[in-house]
């Protein structure tokens, strides 16, 4: 799972290379517009493409990983990460308050997903790997980056326009 690792960080470097390579002016506005739109392709759309095919086409291996059973309900969440993967992708092309609510969706989730995490750890003392390691951590973590993001954004937002 240090896959996860990999796409998080390169959503900043891609974020640092677009945002070196172009040539307009760097207001606050378009900082964080830009980087907003980072994590948005790279920690919900790609991450959930690649959730959706570890899911689907490598469901005991991920269920193992978790300290889990397989189970038919792992489909489901695959079709739950390639949903948020398209969104995530589509925010490329659609702005505004498409960003606001995929924001929002993908935040219940995550933040659903790192409290049951947490919940398990503690009841069932899974402290599997999967359960409590980098995944606890892109659960709660993605969310706050997203929400905080999208904050200043639709504040800067109104000073831009």
């Amino acid at each position: 799972m240090f896959i996860f690792f990999i796409i998080f960080a390169f959503s900043f470097l891609g974020f640092i290379i677009h945002f070196n390579l172009r040539d307009y002016p760097r207001t606050p506005f378009r900082i964080i517009k830009l980087l907003l739109l980072y994590q948005l392709v790279f920690n919900v759309g790609i991450l959930g493409f690649l959730a959706f095919f570890g899911l689907t086409f490598m469901a005991h291996t991920v269920a193992s990983y978790n300290g889990w059973p397989a189970s038919p309900f792992q489909q489901e969440m695959a079709n739950v990460n390639l949903a948020f993967g398209i969104v995530g992708i589509l925010c490329i092309w659609f702005r505004g308050h498409f960003w606001t609510a995929t924001v929002i969706a993908v935040s219940i989730w995550l933040f659903g997903d790192g409290i049951n995490h947490l919940i398990d750890a503690l009841i069932s003392k899974n402290y599997s790997e999967g359960n409590t390691g980098i995944l606890l951590y892109t659960d709660l973590g993605i969310p706050l980056i997203l929400m905080t993001l999208l904050f200043f954004y639709l504040r800067l937002r109104k000073c831009d326009s």
